[in-house]
């Protein structure tokens, strides 16, 4: 890893890249980004006003730029896909997806190729017989990771590791919809046909992961910077990689900011890197350089490791996002979930453990604990019942059209007109929910209605049984796939991150979930018309196999992200516990200061006991 920064660097500088600053190893956190040595805070404040960094405009890789590259294969795939579904994203995804694939492709060739075949190879890669140029971006592509995220994990690791978290259910969702897009693009579509080497699921997922870890969004800077008219926002897309500041790591308080110009994007040392001037300090900072840190967003460790691979220690942002569905037995489940899927209401509830950094809109549930506004709407809906003069109705539609159909028997010219809804009637417009004969149309009318009811201190209460009871569920469930956890630890998890090209094929798909140390020495020769080489296999030392640096390179991030996802898992079950405590004193509060539920509920009570 450390030639490949420095071929980078000089890379970096070639293309007009002016830096203050060094992309190095950081301890526990991949490669991070450090003043130069001969850099101090104090040598900053002095100099070009705290400017650290500038990547000119020819470097910001987007669907812009990357259109603007030399290419055939990829300007093919592009004409595939078509200009209305090449979304940034995918443009960006596909770039470094064909680009990593090339230069891997070499990387194993050369390994296996003799020293004199290997020094008259030029920048390029031969692939059957056919040359295929080095990319502008293949000194910045040479860096990225290759295991990054639980996304990019072996699925069973990730299973394992993760068993019973929230988490694993977002990778499993993810994984999901990767997979039914890479079919499309692959099966349906097409758009690999004319590739030289051809992408496996896991090389996708590797793009997609890389991408969503490492994107900026400009179009966030350009919406705060009002006086901005630098920028024809139509014209000029919104997600970028940057070379070189993103090896930046995350920090809740971070000491450098970003800025877009015409020409590129500089990046300037805030007042606490500036002030930073303690003499023992000053000196520690010549000697090995100081980190500098980016804000990736106010996130909890869910999302962190979700995105990036990892958790902060003491993060002050602490939420989760709790699946929520409705009791499929309510009597009125279709006028509550079509009411909810108008109002644009997920079923999912957000809960903060406290507010600073949250939306302006969250809403205290308990002492020390926080919903958003949707959240608190969903519960108040799931709360409601046919005893709170809860009603539906079929709603006309406003407005009809006519529209010409043609009469069965009657001439060509002869036409039968008919009236239908603009608003068919199987659509969710119609089927509405009322609250004492209120039409709930809208979350104002919602917001303003249920607090007005009498019994909405009951409403708050079953709130917090019902919050309560999904949080019990959540607990349950690591506690019951702790055997799992156990199991997967077992395992040699970290020589299983990746299928091999032939044995994949043997299946009949490269896809194939057959773990590479299952695989016989005689199939262990690679594909090279597969990408494969995309995460290096780890194999027992061998004269014709011998691992290499970058084996062990993947070894130690696979390592690490493991005991990360260890980790969190301890993490979240500590959040719910937290959290359903909260809910139970917020429970007993009610029980105890209301009045009104007291009496509510000795009716009830006295109510069942009549109906016994």
């Amino acid at each position: 890893m450390v030639n490949t920064l420095s071929h980078f660097c000089a890379w970096a500088t070639d293309q007009g890249v002016i830096s203050k600053l060094v992309p190095r190893e950081s301890k526990g956190m991949g490669t991070g980004l450090f003043l130069a040595p001969e850099q101090g805070p104090h040598d900053l404040s002095e100099s070009s006003q705290g400017e650290l960094l500038f990547v000119p405009y020819s470097l910001l890789l987007s669907r812009i730029r990357i259109l603007q590259l030399e290419c055939p294969p990829l300007q093919q795939t592009f004409e595939a896909i078509g200009p209305d579904n090449l979304t940034e994203r995918l443009a960006i995804v596909l770039f470094l997806l064909f680009q990593r694939l090339i230069l891997n492709h070499k990387e194993c060739a050369c390994r296996a190729a003799s020293p004199t075949e290997r020094s008259g190879k030029g920048e390029g890669s031969m692939i059957n017989g056919v040359s295929y140029p080095g990319s502008l971006f293949d000194p910045y592509i040479a860096t990225l990771p290759d295991i990054c995220t639980p996304v990019t994990l072996d699925s069973e690791a990730a299973r394992g590791y993760l068993a019973g978290t929230l988490l694993l259910d977002s990778v499993c969702a993810k994984r999901a919809k990767l997979e039914s897009e890479f079919e499309l693009l692959s099966g349906n579509m097409g758009v690999f046909e004319e590739w030289p080497v051809h992408p496996s699921l896991d090389n996708f997922i590797w793009a997609d992961a890389t991408f969503w870890s490492r994107v900026l969004s400009f179009g966030t800077q350009w919406a705060q910077d009002q006086n901005n008219q630098e920028h024809d926002h139509e014209l000029v897309d919104d997600m970028h990689m940057v070379p070189f500041l993103d090896f930046a790591n995350h920090a809740a308080e971070p000491n450098i900011r970003w800025q877009v110009d015409t020409d590129g994007l500089r990046v300037w040392a805030k007042e606490s890197l500036l002030n930073d001037t303690g003499e023992a300090k000053q000196e520690n900072h010549r000697m090995h350089g100081q980190e500098v840190y980016l804000s990736y967003g106010n996130k909890p460790n869910m999302e962190l490791l979700f995105l990036y691979g990892f958790t902060l220690q003491d993060n002050p942002t602490q939420f989760l996002t709790l699946v929520m569905p409705m009791d499929e037995d309510d009597p009125y489940y279709m006028p509550k979930a079509h009411t909810l899927m108008r109002l644009g209401i997920p079923p999912r509830i957000t809960v903060y453990l406290n507010n600073e950094g949250g939306p302006e809109d969250l809403v205290e549930l308990g002492e020390g604990l926080w919903v958003t506004q949707d959240s608190q709407y969903l519960l108040w809906m799931y709360s409601l019942n046919e005893d709170d003069d809860l009603g539906a109705l079929i709603e006309e539609p406003a407005a009809k059209v006519c529209v010409a159909r043609e009469t069965p028997g009657a001439n060509d010219d002869q036409e039968q007109m008919e009236e239908v809804d603009l608003i068919d009637e199987d659509t969710i417009g119609r089927l509405l929910l009322t609250i004492q004969g209120t039409k709930i149309v809208s979350k104002e009318l919602l917001h303003m209605t249920v607090p007005k009811l009498e019994i909405y201190p009951v409403l708050i209460l079953r709130s917090l049984v019902l919050m309560a009871q999904r949080i019990e569920y959540y607990i349950s469930r690591i506690m019951e796939t702790g055997n799992k956890v156990q199991r997967a630890g077992d395992i040699d998890i970290v020589r299983a991150i990746n299928y091999d090209a032939d044995a994949a094929s043997e299946h009949g798909s490269r896809g194939s979930l057959t773990p590479t140390k299952n695989i016989p020495t005689q199939l262990r020769v690679r594909n090279n018309n597969i990408g494969e080489c995309l995460m290096p296999t780890l194999l027992e030392p061998d004269h014709e196999n011998p691992i290499t640096s970058r084996q062990l390179e993947v070894e130690v991030q696979v390592s690490s992200l493991i005991s990360t996802m260890k980790n969190y898992r301890t993490e979240e079950m500590d959040l719910l516990v937290r959290i359903g405590d909260i809910l139970g004193e917020a429970q007993t509060r009610c029980l105890e200061e209301s009045d009104f539920i007291k009496e509510y509920l000795s009716m009830q009570s006295h109510q069942e006991t009549l109906d016994s």
